[in-house]
Formats: structure tokens, C-alpha cells, sequence
């Protein structure tokens, strides 16, 4: 069932080259947007192109030119986390780079990079004191991932249970270690190569 919050009318333009802007008075938020067309040009043809701006997110689509770094600060300045979600897509013509790395002062980390490109997924809960059991994890996915085509990612971990899912290829994995949280500093990384 549809039921619409939110019925605006909007004026366009009347050539192919024009611009119009319309910004709305009150914030909608949405799952999904429908736009309807309702006048014809004279020449008995109808067309219809949008962009929507003011997303609450931090942005839709990055651009990097090879210096940029995005932090992400989290709420509380160390975050001991037991499960997580992060989803990204991207696409480069670089087949070597980090694109994701937090750490935490005890030794704890996450990193996503492209090696010769393939993705690697590297994470580490921790290693007991006396070093016997490490927390090191390290899984690849995919290959030629530089050639300009979008690529998504998604980890989604809890505890030591790992999915790492690229371009729709899900690898099941469990961490090595004991730990189960991902102690995290105040933020983490993403960098643009």
C-alpha cells in the first residue's frame, strides 16, 4: 500500500538546457521518491531529469584526487564494538590502496585495501596477553577490481562471525583470536587513492 506524505508541485524548464532549482520548506524523509510528469512540450514529447541535494548522510558519491581522507568520528571516543555493519561502494582505475582503516590503541583494527587488485579484508579483535593466540585475520576477494566499474562492498560482522560480501559473492568466516569485541579509537578512516 502507497500512501504519499508529501504532494508537491513543481515548475521545470522548457528547453534542454536550462536549470531549475526547487528547495523544499520542510525536510522529507523517505524511502522512496516518485516524480510524475504532468505537462507535454509542444512538440508533443515529454522528459523529465532530477537531482536530489540535502541527503542527511555525509555524501552519496566521494570524489578523491589521491590526497583526500575522510574521518568518521564515532559518539564516544572508544567504541568497543560487537557488531558492525559497514557498506561501501567505489570504483578506481588504482589497483593498490587503502580504502577503510580504524584502529585501537590495544591493538585492535580493521582495514580494507586494494592489493594488486583484489580486495583485502584485514581484522584483528585483539591477541591474548601472552601472545599465543593472534588476532589476526586476513581474507581477499574478487580481481580487477581497478577498471572503472562500480564495485560494492559490504562487512558485516558480529562478534567473530565475518560476512564479507563483493559484487554480490558472500565469504563466511570467523576470526582468529578469543575476542569479540572491536576496540576502536575515536575514529576511522577512509581514504581516496
Amino acid at each position: 500500500m502507497f500512501l504519499p506524505l508529501y504532494l508537491q508541485t513543481f515548475t521545470g524548464n522548457s528547453n534542454t538546457e536550462s536549470v531549475v532549482r526547487h528547495n523544499l520548506q520542510h525536510t522529507i524523509v523517505a524511502r522512496f521518491l516518485c516524480f510524475i510528469p504532468l505537462d507535454w512540450s509542444e512538440e508533443g514529447r515529454i522528459g523529465l531529469r532530477i537531482e536530489i541535494y540535502g541527503c542527511s548522510y555525509w555524501a552519496d558519491v566521494i570524489n578523491f584526487d589521491g590526497q583526500g581522507v575522510i574521518s568518521y568520528r564515532f559518539k564516544m571516543k572508544k567504541m568497543k564494538i560487537l557488531k558492525d555493519v559497514i557498506a561501501l561502494k567505489f570504483k578506481t582505475g588504482e589497483s593498490d590502496g587503502v580504502i577503510l582503516h580504524g584502529e585501537g590503541q590495544e591493538g585492535d583494527y580493521i582495514t580494507l585495501e586494494l592489493r594488486r587488485g583484489r580486495m583485502l579484508l584485514q581484522i584483528n579483535l585483539g591477541s591474548n596477553q601472552y601472545g599465543s593466540i593472534l588476532g589476526h585475520t586476513s581474507v581477499s576477494s574478487g580481481s580487477l577490481l581497478d577498471d572503472h566499474h562500480w564495485h560494492s562492498v559490504v562487512i558485516e560482522r558480529y562478534r567473530r562471525n565475518v560476512n564479507f560480501t563483493l559484487d554480490q559473492n558472500t565469504q563466511h568466516f570467523r576470526t582468529n583470536g578469543e575476542f569479540d569485541h572491536l576496540d576502536l579509537d575515536y575514529e576511522a578512516r577512509v581514504n581516496g587513492f
